[in-house]
């Protein structure tokens, strides 16, 4: 199948996994929330006087809760919720509230379109904060060292099945982090995916011949695990903060539970309820 960055995807052998890149192999998620999103609202924003507090809630709801990997704007309202229970008000909430829950297309450029065409103060200061956020972004560093095990997992995998990475950003961001990372040989395809659902730009990897029970899903946020639930195949956690020990598990005794058939049932329930768990 032809892939997005022009290059050529061939099925080689009998099992695929799907690896998320940011937050999943490489603990950039965390890094980017820090450095860029959390800074950038409490800048534009004029939340200074509350930065300790507002520093704090974002991370617990971009890290550490059910909105993790969520639209950047979806993770803005939610905060902002947050936030007015302890009494702190974010300026233009409300119409930024109503735009997100209107079922437009949540996307940088939709919201600059809309601006545009006098979309008024409030959505102007959300799209302000957005270009911030993708400032600070472009000015980060593109080189981060993978989990350990998760290096060591993907080797051990890539001799008996087809390694797919997928990342967020333009393809020739997505391939330089995945490369400078040292990770260059162990994947057959590296893939940007927009935000939204990721289904629909990786379902013709799903749909190459593998049996659902040879296709596994590894990913760090409730979508990574909706995608495998669309996609017929099976999914393995990696829960914040706990990345190294969920790698080494996976590359201790998942890996072979999944290429020796015994891996959906109990083993994968009790992954999943793991994970919902965790991330309340």
């Amino acid at each position: 199948m032809q892939m997005a960055s022009g290059e050529e995807f061939v099925r080689k052998r009998e099992f695929l996994l799907c690896v998320d890149i940011e937050g999943t192999v490489l603990d950039t998620l965390r890094l980017q929330q820090e450095q860029a999103f959390c800074p950038a609202l409490i800048e534009v924003f004029e939340l200074e006087a509350d930065r300790t507090v507002m520093a704090k809630l974002w991370m617990q709801a971009s890290v550490e809760s059910c909105m993790r990997g969520e639209n950047r704007f979806r993770i803005l309202v939610h905060v902002c919720r947050m936030a007015m229970e302890k009494q702190i008000f974010v300026p233009g909430f409300d119409e930024i509230c109503a735009w997100v829950e209107s079922g437009s297309e949540l996307t940088h450029g939709a919201l600059a379109a809309r601006v545009k065409r006098g979309a008024g103060p409030a959505l102007a200061r959300a799209l302000e904060w957005s270009r911030d956020v993708n400032r600070r972004l472009n000015f980060m560093p593109k080189e981060y060292t993978p989990f350990p095990s998760a290096k060591s997992c993907l080797a051990a995998a890539h001799s008996v099945a087809d390694i797919i990475a997928v990342g967020t950003g333009t393809a020739a961001c997505v391939r330089a982090i995945w490369e400078k990372s040292g990770l260059a040989g162990y994947a057959d395809a590296v893939i940007p995916v927009p935000g939204g659902n990721r289904y629909d730009a990786l379902a013709g990897f799903f749909h190459e011949g593998y049996l659902p029970s040879h296709m596994l899903v590894i990913g760090d946020t409730l979508g990574d695990a909706r995608l495998a639930q669309q996609a017929g195949a099976l999914f393995f956690p990696i829960l914040p903060g706990c990345e190294e020990v969920c790698w080494q598990r996976l590359y201790e005794e998942g890996l072979l539970k999944f290429l020796h058939g015994s891996y959906a049932g109990m083993y994968e329930t009790k992954l999943r309820n793991a994970q919902s768990s965790f991330l309340m």
